[in-house]
Order: C-alpha cells, then structure tokens, then sequence
C-alpha cells in the first residue's frame, strides 16, 4: 500500500479545512497525476492543472495526452506553474470548491467515492477517471486524511 509524502497530506488537510474538498480525493488526484509526487511538471504542478482563461497565470507549455472523440491524441497545453505544493493544492481545492462544472459533484457530497465518479469527464477526459480515483482512495486508505466533509 502506497502513501503519500507528508507534504501533500498536510497541503490536502490545509485544502480540505479551508476550501471543504475531501483530502482523500485530493491526495488520490495527487497520487494519479503526477505519479504520488514524482513528475510535478517542474513546477509544483501536481495535478495537470492548465491556464486559466483570462487570466495570467505564470505556466509552462507542455505536450498532454487528451481523450478527444474517443481517441488518444497528444497536443501542447499551457499548465500553471506554482510557488508551492501547498499553493498547488490549495489551488486545487479552490477549483473544485468554487467552479460550477464541478456543481454536481459537490452535490453528491459527502459521498466521497460519488465525488470522485462525478469528477470523470469533467476534470479529467478519460472515462475511468473516478474509477481510478477510487481505486487509489481504497488501495491507500486515503480516507483516513478526510475531516468531516460537509
């Protein structure tokens, strides 16, 4: 059984307290992202997070594989670049609180393996994204880092 480094269980606690985004799902988003801490995107990016539109978000151009009419293509993608793992997560967290494509999963709280399900298609384009999220939740006990979730 995996676990996380202790800097991102402290960011994904920090995140939870302050944005209510369960830290179990942040720390498995962790965990498939950026390979439990090993590929930050040379720039605390531990979640394959891109550019914000309309914004200046400082970033790097990098290639991504993305999910596009059912088939795997590779294309360059600006992803944002962070002073701080605690920034990244918090970021993070601040994203799925407060973006309204990620409404209906906030619905389903405090549910947090139909949190993760309802993350698929929206966060990520592979259609096994919650699946996967869930399997790393249960594989690693992620659910021992969450708080109460409201």
């Amino acid at each position: 059984m995996t676990q996380p480094a202790p800097y991102a269980i402290a960011a994904a606690k920090a995140a939870q307290a302050k944005w209510h985004i369960p830290a179990s799902v942040s720390l498995a988003q962790w965990a498939l992202e950026s390979g439990w801490g090993k590929k930050d995107l040379g720039c605390f990016n531990y979640f394959g997070m891109k550019c914000r539109a309309g914004k200046n978000d400082p970033f790097v151009l990098l290639p991504t594989r993305e999910i596009i009419g059912g088939k795997g293509v590779i294309v360059q993608a600006k992803f944002r670049k962070f002073a701080s793992a605690e920034d990244a997560f918090d970021a993070h967290a601040e994203l799925l609180a407060a973006a309204p494509v990620y409404a209906p999963a906030r619905a389903v709280l405090p549910d947090i393996s139909a949190f993760a399900n309802a993350l698929t298609g929206r966060y990520a384009t592979d259609p096994n994204y919650g699946k996967l999220l869930n399997s790393i939740i249960r594989g690693s006990n992620l659910t021992q880092y969450d708080s109460h979730v409201p």
